[in-house]
Order: C-alpha cells, then sequence, then structure tokens
C-alpha cells in the first residue's frame, strides 16, 4: 500500500467514509455541530486486528507497551540512530520472522492468537482485502471473525468498526463503565447487549459512532482536548483511571 493510500484509509477520506458521515450527522445533530464522524484507525487492517488484540485483558497502558514492544523486534526496521528511535509496526511477514518464542516472551499468552493471524495472512488463507474492501454485509464478516480462535465480541466488533461497519458496539470494562456512569445503569452487576441496543439503536446503522462520540465528549470535559495531549498522556486517558485520580485529588486539579 502507498502512503498515501495509508493516509487516506487512516484518516477516512474515501468517498464512503464521506457518505457515512454526512449520514450519521442527519441522525446526531450533537456530533454534526462538533463535526465528529470519523475515528482513526491505523495504516492496515493487520496492524488495527493485532492492536485489538493486545487490547483484551489488558490496562490500556499495558497494551500501548506491548505495542512498542513489538515494533522494537525487528531492529532493522528503525529510521535515525537514536536510542529510542521511531519504528514501525511489523508486517505479517515480519511477525512469522519473529517466532513464537521470542513473541511470547513480548506479547505472552497474546503470541498465539497473533501469529496465527499472521500465518493466515501469509498463506492466503485470510484475506484481509476481502474483509475490507469486498464484503459489503458486516453480519456475514461478524459469523466469519467469531470462528476464529481468540475473537470474540469485542475482538470482532472493534474489527468491523475498523472497517467501517458501526452496528456493533465493542463492549469491554471500559463500555461497562461508561454505560453504568453516563447512563445511570451503576445498580446493574453487567451490561448487556439489550441496554446498549437501548441507548444506541436510535442511530442506526452508525451505533459505534455515537458510543465513541459519548466516549470523546467525556474524555475531553476530564482532561481536555485529547489532541493536545503529551505522547506520555496517552496511557493515561481511560475512564476508570481518570475517575480514580478523581476520587483521590478532591483539593487539587488533576493533570495527565
Amino acid at each position: 500500500m502507498q502512503l498515501q493510500d495509508q493516509v487516506k484509509r487512516m484518516l477516512r477520506l474515501s468517498k464512503e467514509d464521506e457518505e457515512a458521515v454526512e449520514a450519521f450527522h442527519k441522525l446526531h445533530s450533537d456530533a454534526a455541530d462538533k463535526g465528529f464522524g470519523r475515528l482513526f484507525r491505523n495504516p492496515s487492517l493487520f496492524e488495527d486486528i493485532v492492536k485489538t488484540f493486545l487490547l483484551c485483558a489488558s490496562r490500556f497502558e499495558d497494551s500501548l507497551g506491548r505495542a512498542e514492544k513489538l515494533c522494537n523486534l525487528n531492529p532493522e526496521r528503525k529510521r535515525g540512530r537514536r536510542k529510542r528511535a521511531q519504528v514501525n509496526f511489523p508486517t505479517a511477514h515480519e511477525v512469522l520472522s519473529f517466532g513464537m518464542n521470542k513473541l511470547e516472551r513480548t506479547l505472552g499468552y497474546r503470541c498465539d492468537v497473533i501469529f496465527d493471524l499472521a500465518t493466515d495472512v501469509v498463506s492466503g488463507r485470510v484475506d484481509l482485502d476481502r474483509w475490507e474492501n469486498s464484503i459489503t454485509d458486516g453480519d456475514e464478516l461478524y459469523k466469519e471473525l467469531i470462528h476464529r480462535k481468540g475473537i470474540g465480541n469485542f475482538v470482532a466488533s472493534n474489527i468491523l468498526m475498523c472497517i467501517g461497519f458501526y452496528q456493533r458496539v465493542p463492549l469491554d470494562s471500559e463500555t461497562t463503565r461508561h454505560i453504568k456512569q453516563v447512563h445511570h445503569h451503576c445498580g446493574v452487576n453487567k451490561v448487556t447487549d439489550d441496554m446498549v441496543k437501548d441507548i444506541y439503536d436510535k442511530y442506526a446503522p452508525f451505533q459505534t459512532l455515537a458510543y465513541w462520540f459519548e466516549l470523546l465528549e467525556y474524555y475531553e470535559s476530564k482532561v481536555g482536548k485529547l489532541c493536545l495531549l503529551e505522547k506520555a498522556d496517552y496511557k493515561n486517558v481511560t475512564g476508570s483511571l481518570i475517575e480514580k485520580r478523581s476520587s483521590s485529588s478532591s483539593s487539587s486539579s488533576i493533570h495527565i
């Protein structure tokens, strides 16, 4: 993929993305007023999926650390000569070249599903271009995804979101916190699909965009504009950590 195509993918600058944003804004006036409608993604779907695996059952800070360690496995990808020079995210071929032992030391138990995905992409058993460009039915792709080892609701829904299907809100601990806190479901033990549907189905087929608009509004109400944060502060932008700091800092302002 050419650099220009990667940038267009990351910023969702296609005709289809523009049409989706216009349709979403007709359903969500607040998002339209603030120009929200494009969720940033990675240069490739492979990177989107691997980073989603790294998010599972993990603190956001830890998932960022594992992604950085994965990038640093191949020293030939470094640009420049500085000690902490930036590196590119590895391709599927490069992930295979690292070998299972090195991946396990870097990623722990997540190495299995990531190595399996890379193997299937390289062999052609998984065609990511088909997933991204040829499939027009999100439900069809969801059924295909959840049959893969290591892919449950959160991973499958997040992959669909990255591709451009927004009907399924990814459910994880942050989603649970948000629904309980912002939508006043504090008395429930577990947030269910039905609760999520009750809140977001009025924005169909853009439920996930509506959810992320709320999440962004919540974050920025606590820490200010995310685009102005320093890189070192990214790890602190999770609802549970923000609330923890808020509850322990009643007499001083919070800086993250």
